[in-house]
């Protein structure tokens, strides 16, 4: 069976988060988890590491043949408190973000390879689940178009292919 449209644009998201390394001229080197259960945060405590959750999605536009979405994301960073850490808090927090801002509105993941009409920033919010563990969550929206029958094919990709 085929994958939808909106499970292709997630993987590009967690393939876009992975690729921001130090090595690639960010602050940080970031690794991105899909949960596969609900509440994982809790068994996840590890500095740098962005935790991909989707969230609702809203129908923009429909006409006889596609159907236009905006699917929301919600990308939480993850930062551990350390004494030896020599940043201060939102330091390290201001630089998360701008990597991850970065690296999305970048004309390689802008349109997660072609699958969606582009990513829309929103606010972000800082968090803090216990005294030692904070974040930052930046929030997305990716607006896609799918064919009116077809969940898993993008109306731009039906009419440049046939497969």
């Amino acid at each position: 069976m085929s994958t939808p449209l909106i499970e292709r644009i997630a993987v590009k998201l967690e393939e876009a988060i992975n690729a921001i390394t130090k090595a690639k001229g960010f602050n940080y080197d970031l690794t991105a988890v899909r949960p596969k259960r609900i509440h994982l945060e809790g068994d996840i405590n590890t500095d740098r590491t962005v935790i991909i959750e989707q969230e609702s999605a809203v129908k923009e536009q429909q006409t006889g043949e596609t159907i236009t979405w905006r699917q929301a994301f919600t990308l939480q960073a993850l930062v551990i408190d350390s004494d030896t850490e020599t940043e201060a808090l939102d330091t390290r927090l201001n630089k998360i973000r701008a990597d991850i801002e970065k690296q999305l509105t970048s004309s390689t993941y802008q349109d997660c390879d072609g699958l969606a009409d582009g990513i829309l920033l929103k606010d972000p919010e800082k968090f803090i689940i216990d005294p030692q563990l904070s974040g930052i969550a930046v929030n997305i929206d990716v607006e896609y178009t799918t064919d009116y029958d077809d969940p898993y094919m993008s109306s731009s990709s039906s009419s440049s292919s046939s497969s």
